[in-house]
């Protein structure tokens, strides 16, 4: 069994911020869980029994139809235990042959009361929920968009559009289409600008309804960021973390809002947050990894940061393929490309980042003609390969895609432009043109300094 301390059951899953709704979906501090069907029906039931055992039998009766292994509910428990990290205000005890125990930490969660709050408000009456299968519908496409790939973000999108379509009043919906936007203008840039801008227009009318809906200002400040209007997109960070400072995704969002502003070692901390909040995602731990790599530190660091992702993650692809990324920065090897190989096919469920990561480390470890190969097969307009280009010496074959990418206005290219591996570009006599054009909406102190620099 695991240790747990005697004042567990001094507070309640209520009291702590643990609802569960009419149709047995769970809220925390109003916001809802996004639990797969099986994480939450085995979280109901701890719930319920809370503070006693819930023991295998009912697991098996209730949640899986008399139809359960020792090994699913394990698994399930471990992603469930993944999903409630973030709280930081519940563990699941388990008891060797018995079963599972909810226990409230009540310490954290006398130490989160007396965070000041600014933020919380209660909930309108008059908001109406939608069809349980409606709210069913959009866990299902948060999940798909944690893939990042082009089946995914396409199943998200058909989904959450179906979803608006039957209820164009169900603010979540049009927050999480707002998020596939954004994800997709950052991830592979296969968008119109104009899709952000209504993506923004849709968040005003989220935000005169619900505006304290967990993930309203992080995903405007994370359009703003793909629009490149970096200034107005600081503000909208820094209100998301004031008001929900225990959100993982908000901190992500920030940190790649900060790389953006040439400011690595700040980046550093909010993806050392988010990975603190959430430890058990891929996509926070390859954030820091590459912030790390931002951050002008010793590669020796940045190489045991990308080995110790891989380690906590060793079923992700996409850490898989990060590490690859920085072994081929510190050292290349012709091993290396050969690893990195089997990821070249192009794949619609293969992570949005994938090509651009291997056209690198086949730049970087001397096969130029499969860098190529790939930059040829997923070109795009926003200049998603040029660190690859760089690592070849084609430095105006870069610069042609960079001023191609920055009348876009819009998508990956700032970032692209603050990573070290496309540091010659700056020394391009057509670099001031494009600094101006991409890095014109930065705050004041951001703007000077990185101008002073360049």
């Amino acid at each position: 069994m695991l240790n747990s301390s005697s004042a567990l059951a001094n507070i309640d899953p209520l009291s702590a911020g643990f609802d569960v709704d009419q149709d047995g979906f769970i809220f925390y501090k109003n916001s809802l869980l996004f639990l797969p069907p099986k994480e939450r029906g085995t979280f109901r039931l701890l719930l319920g029994a809370w503070p006693k055992v819930v023991e295998k039998k009912d697991f098996s009766k209730n949640v899986w139809a008399g139809r359960m292994s020792d090994d699913g509910l394990a698994r399930c428990i471990t992603r469930l235990r993944r999903a409630l990290s973030y709280t930081g205000v519940v563990q699941i005890d388990s008891f060797y042959g018995q079963g599972y125990r909810l226990a409230i930490l009540s310490d954290k969660v006398r130490r989160l009361s007396l965070v000041p709050a600014t933020v919380h408000a209660p909930e309108k009456p008059d908001v109406v929920k939608p069809h349980a299968a409606l709210v069913e519908a959009c866990i299902h496409a948060r999940q798909l968009l944690e893939n990042r790939s082009q089946d995914a973000f396409s199943q998200a999108e058909s989904i959450l559009k179906n979803v608006i379509s039957k209820a164009p009043d169900y603010m979540l919906a049009k927050l999480l289409l707002a998020q596939y936007v954004a994800e997709r203008a950052f991830f592979d840039g296969n968008i119109q600008r104009s899709q952000i801008d209504d993506a923004l227009s849709q968040l005003k009318l989220v935000q005169d309804a619900e505006p304290y809906l967990q993930g309203l200002q992080s995903q405007r400040g994370y359009l703003l960021d793909c629009k490149w209007h970096f200034d107005e997109a600081r503000g909208a960070h820094e209100q998301a973390l004031q008001m929900f400072p225990d959100d993982d995704a908000a901190f992500y969002r920030y940190g790649f809002h900060l790389l953006n502003r040439n400011a690595p070692s700040e980046a550093i901390s909010a993806f050392r947050t988010a990975v603190q909040l959430n430890p058990f995602s891929p996509n926070m731990a390859g954030a820091l990894v590459r912030a790390y790599a931002c951050a002008n530190i010793d590669p020796a660091e940045v190489l045991a940061q990308a080995r110790s992702a891989y380690s906590s993650h060793p079923d992700s692809p996409y850490v898989y393929l990060q590490l690859l990324y920085i072994l081929a920065m510190v050292d290349p090897q012709p091993e290396l490309a050969h690893a990195a190989r089997h990821f070249v096919q192009k794949n619609r469920y293969a992570h949005a980042q994938s090509s651009r990561a291997v056209a690198y480390i086949l730049a970087r470890c001397g096969n130029h003609a499969g860098a190529l190969e790939v930059i040829e097969k997923h070109g795009s307009i926003h200049g998603i390969h040029l660190a690859a280009l760089v690592a070849m010496g084609m430095i105006d074959e870069a610069m042609i895609k960079v001023k191609a990418a920055a009348e876009t206005g819009f998508g990956v290219l700032p970032f692209s432009l603050s990573i070290p591996e496309c540091a010659e570009l700056k020394q391009h006599p057509d670099y001031p043109e494009v600094y101006a054009k991409v890095f014109s909406r930065m705050p004041p102190e951001i703007s000077n300094s990185s101008a002073e620099e360049d």
